[in-house]
């Protein structure tokens, strides 16, 4: 991500109204279809927002592939709690789909170096084999992250493969939804908008992971069909 890129996208986010009371944010990055770069645009994000004096911290919506811990390997810290003005994001179910209780909890946050920066870290030997993490639809966590002065920087899996990003869409402050280059990269944006769109998101941009005519075009399409 450009410098002038992650710029515009903090722009657009700083002027959105919020969603609760709070000087902190709650962003989103979404493609339509795997592959699209969110992960690098969400990075940008957050470490343009890391290097202020308030906290950045970064969510892979995709718990157990979480790409963040990659990218940072060794600079990361101890372990932090994700709690939240006493709400999380998630809760793991059981094979009824029964909410469980978890001591301690599975997923927290762990600094980058020296950084303001904080990466979540899902703890998969946490949860029994035949447990699955549902992801909340509420706005808790997220009015509790805006109440703190925090900003969360969210990578969702792509909309081909998971439906997550839609459950919290309507309540991140702003959405990105990223469009690649790639064979079908037009219809997967445009079913994607339609998607976010109905679930009750703020979409505030889109950015170009490959930069031709075709996606190019998805620019007109996309604009003909506001």
């Amino acid at each position: 991500m450009s410098a002038f890129s992650v710029s515009g996208i903090l722009d657009a986010l700083r002027v959105q109204p919020t969603k609760s009371a709070g000087a902190g944010r709650a962003i989103m990055i979404v493609a339509g279809q795997r592959g699209q770069g969110v992960t690098t645009v969400a990075r940008g994000v957050a470490e343009a927002q890391a290097s202020g004096t308030r906290a950045a911290y970064a969510i892979d919506l995709d718990l157990k592939r979480n790409a963040w811990l990659a990218m940072y390997d060794r600079q990361l810290g101890p372990r932090a709690t994700s709690v939240l003005g006493g709400t999380r994001f998630y809760a793991p179910v059981d094979d009824q789909k029964r909410i469980v209780s978890e001591a301690p909890p599975s997923y927290y946050f762990r600094r980058v170096g020296t950084k303001n920066l904080f990466v979540g870290e899902f703890d998969n030997s946490a949860l029994a084999p035949q447990w699955r993490v549902w992801m909340s639809d509420r706005s808790g966590y997220w009015d509790a992250v805006r109440a703190s002065g925090a900003t969360m920087v969210v990578a969702a899996p792509s909309l081909d493969r998971s439906k997550a990003a839609l459950r919290i869409a309507r309540h991140m402050d702003g959405v990105v939804l990223v469009v690649g280059a790639d064979a079908g990269a037009a219809p997967a944006a445009l079913t994607a908008k339609a998607d976010l769109l109905r679930a009750g998101a703020n979409l505030i941009g889109l950015v170009y992971a490959g930069v031709t005519e075709p996606v190019l075009m998805i620019d007109r399409m996309l604009r003909k069909s506001a």
